[in-house]
């Protein structure tokens, strides 16, 4: 009894269409033969025509009835099928797609291709956020490894002027609060690129846009740098085309592009003899970029240079001043402003190219209104 319920739950589709195209096919057949005879008596038609017309007319709607069942049968299946696998993907709370095709019912294909849609989103929106939670451990972990080294440094030499208080000479303890003052300064240097970057990525950030000329944004930089490029012997310069570019941009964001990729040149450059800035409008936009013929960044390290903390140095050492995020806050800054920006280097040049554009969109206009 149990298997015979069993067997009635689980081909009951089956069973309820079977039962159904058998009474469809007697009532056609009914209705045929019915109709047949009452037309042969009507229009004198021999029994033998009568018989075979009978025949051609029960073969073909018997066709037509059980392909007619067979198709609404696997429409059905199709549909409970579905319900069963959405049932399922509900339960698990999964992002699992449906891999199996709807042959016959294109209403329950187009059912399982938005569900399918839904689930390869909610795959993408979980890597995602599985991405974003592994790199917000890693950037922990690098804000701890970088703030605790010159940390370290600053209680211990300031915990020997303390407790040798007496004992140390003038110029030891001179030494050692020297060095404790540049470590805290090491440390205001994260911490201050920490603060940029973490408004490049803040989603309600604000440009402060204002109408500024490229021309004389590469001049005060580079004049600003005047000392530092004769102490390094690196010729520095500007070319813009045409000469007068005036571009609507904020102009403290984009000042901190141009200042990061220059000291970018001056810390990791080795070997330049010139750091030239130059702009070039192309259509609705306009193309900065910051070259120097210093040392070649290795091709590898192109896809990443980028990303916070990333330095191409082989380890995380700070013998150059740089925080890692330099570079990210350049790009985070380009992205605000709905431009792109991309490095190349071979063993001449080293170029970082940004574009972007002339005016602002509305959006970004209205998030400063």
């Amino acid at each position: 009894m149990n298997k015979l319920s069993l067997f009635f739950k689980h081909n009951r589709t089956k069973i309820y269409y079977a039962v159904g195209t058998v009474l469809l096919l007697l009532l056609f057949s009914w209705f045929v033969l019915s109709a047949t005879v009452l037309l042969g008596q009507a229009a004198h038609i021999a029994l033998r025509w009568r018989f075979w017309l009978s025949m051609l007319i029960l073969i073909l709607g018997d066709l037509v009835i059980v392909f007619w069942q067979y198709v609404r049968w696997r429409q059905a299946e199709s549909l409970i099928h579905l319900i069963r696998d959405l049932h399922q993907i509900a339960k698990e709370n999964s992002d699992m797609t449906i891999d199996w095709h709807a042959h016959y019912a294109p209403r329950t294909q187009a059912l399982i291709d938005v569900s399918n849609k839904i689930a390869k989103n909610t795959r993408k929106i979980r890597e995602e956020e599985r991405a974003s939670e592994r790199s917000k451990d890693e950037m922990i972990t690098n804000i701890s490894h970088d703030l605790r080294t010159p940390l370290t440094a600053i209680i211990g030499y300031l915990g020997l002027v303390e407790m040798n208080a007496t004992t140390l000479s003038p110029e030891d303890r001179a030494k050692y609060i020297h060095t404790a003052y540049d470590k805290s300064n090491q440390m205001k240097i994260l911490v201050e690129d920490l603060f940029e970057f973490s408004k490049t990525q803040a989603r309600d950030a604000v440009l402060n846009l204002t109408t500024i000329s490229l021309g004389d944004l590469f001049a005060q930089l580079l004049a600003s740098y005047e000392i530092e490029a004769h102490e390094h012997q690196i010729e520095m310069m500007q070319i813009t085309n045409p000469e007068l570019i005036i571009l609507e941009a904020d102009s403290d964001k984009l000042a901190r592009v141009l200042i990061n990729l220059i000291t970018n040149a001056f810390k990791y450059g080795e070997g330049a003899t010139y750091i030239k800035l130059t702009a070039q409008v192309k259509a609705q936009e306009v193309e900065i970029r910051v070259i120097n013929n210093g040392v070649q960044i290795p091709q590898e390290a192109l896809l990443e240079i980028f990303d916070r903390f990333y330095r191409v140095e082989s380890s995380r050492n700070s013998k150059t001043g740089g925080t890692g995020l330099g570079l990210a806050i350049v790009k985070g800054i380009i992205l605000q402003h709905g431009g792109t920006v991309r490095a190349t280097s071979d063993a001449e040049l080293t170029t970082f190219i940004m574009t972007l554009p002339l005016k602002q969109s509305r959006g970004n206009r209205d998030e400063v209104d």
